[in-house]
């Protein structure tokens, strides 16, 4: 914590309130430098997510990344673009973005998959966030 950094605020509103300095003033001296840090630091925050190309799927012909993600490690099957969005998945225990090959990786992707038809209805197994569901 930088001690110095909280008095001279201190100081500034003390001038403030005693008139002698504009709030928006200090506030501009203070928010620009670190908006600009904000910007930076997001930059290089998109970049830490260690993505990985493991390779090509040889369904879809799209490449396949490992990287971290939201809700951590993960896979995904293709790239962002204005048509189609990737598909992810989560990488399961033991497994790891560094590690993963291209075959475990797209073990992930087996599921959903159709089991058959039960009360007239289609039932399907499926993996979430939370493991896995039917």
């Amino acid at each position: 914590m930088d001690y110095g950094f909280t008095a001279s605020v201190e100081e500034e509103f003390d001038e403030i309130a005693l008139g002698r300095l504009a709030w928006p003033v200090m506030m501009a001296k203070f928010y620009y430098p670190f908006h600009e840090s904000i910007i930076t630091t997001t930059e290089q925050a998109k970049k830490a997510t260690g993505e990985r190309l493991l390779g090509v799927d040889p369904a879809s012909g799209l490449p396949v990344f490992a990287r971290l993600g939201r809700s951590g490690p993960m896979v995904q099957i293709g790239e962002y673009n204005t048509e189609n969005k990737p598909r992810f998945s989560s990488l399961q225990g033991g497994q790891s973005i560094r590690t993963i090959s291209l075959d475990q990786a797209l073990e992930l992707f087996k599921l959903p998959r159709d089991l058959g038809v039960y009360n007239e209805g289609p039932v399907s197994v499926g993996s979430g966030r939370y493991g896995p569901y039917v």
